[in-house]
Order: C-alpha cells, then structure tokens, then sequence
C-alpha cells in the first residue's frame, strides 16, 4: 500500500523548492537590471530607439504596439519641467537620475522584484511637446508596465 501522506509530504516539499528556485531566480533578474545600462538621452531631439523587445513604449517610434502619444508643453519649458517632476514624486517608486535644461532620466523600481525601468522626458521646444519613453531593463515581456505607467504620468500631468 503506498503511503498517501509521505508523497503528498515529498510533493509539497518539492513544489516549495520549485516556488523558491523561481523566485530567487526572478529577485536575481531584478537586481541585475540596477547594474544595466544602455544608451540613454536625447540625440538630434530623438530618444533611445526602442527596443526589439515588446517591454517598452515611446512617443517617437512607428512601431504601433510600441506607440503613446506626446503630451502638451504646460507652459514654459521650466514650468514643464517642474510639472513633470512633481508628477513623479507623486507616482513614487523612482528617482531621478539626471536633468538637464529639456531632459528628465528617471528610473523606476518595481517594489516586490526590484526590476529597473528607464523613463525618459524630453522637452521639445520646436514642437511644444514632451516627448516620452518607459523601458524595462531586463526581460521580454513587462506585461504592460510601462504603458500603464504612462497612462498614470498622463493622468497626474494633464488638468482634469
């Protein structure tokens, strides 16, 4: 007669260990994406291009899966930049890496994995949008992350 309780105990024990293997594996994925770097910034009033990857959005790409519209200037390039960062002190989970007169890198961190994503604000005066691009660092997929992210930037910076 087999002994239910022993392999149902052998089983669960084997399921736990699978469960920690796979989180460990997916903290360590995250904590690799704080060292990663990549081309960052503004180049001839261009962001990074995207990706090859699904795990990002941009307001300057003809990728239509990839694409999310430039906001309005709210006025001044400062008072633009003012407003962009009091939207993401507001957002929480990032820090502002570094800033210039038309530019904003910020990184946002994913609370319970530790994943890094790259968010890029760039004030174009030509045209008097702010152009936007949230990527992950690591992955394919970020099951709708960044897009979500700038929908809850667009919400906070646009008046109601």
């Amino acid at each position: 007669m087999i002994n239910t309780t022993g392999l149902i105990k052998w089983v669960f024990i084997i399921f736990c260990a699978l469960v920690l293997a796979g989180f460990l594996f997916f903290r360590q994925l995250g904590s690799k994406s704080a060292d990663m770097t990549e081309t960052l910034g503004v180049t001839n009033g261009q962001l990074a291009a995207m990706p090859e990857t699904p795990n990002a959005v941009s307001s300057q790409t003809d990728i239509a899966s990839k694409y999310v519209a430039p906001l309005p200037m709210t006025g001044s390039v400062q008072q633009t930049k003012a407003k962009i960062l009091e939207c993401l002190q507001e957002m929480g989970h990032n820090s502002v890496l570094s800033q210039n007169d038309d530019y904003i890198h910020a990184v946002f961190v994913t609370p319970f994995m530790q994943y890094h994503d790259d968010v890029e604000f760039y004030i174009d005066t030509a045209t008097h949008l702010v152009q936007f691009r949230s990527a992950s660092r690591v992955g394919k997929s970020d099951f709708g992350a960044n897009k979500a992210r700038y929908e809850t930037f667009k919400e906070l910076y646009l008046p109601q």
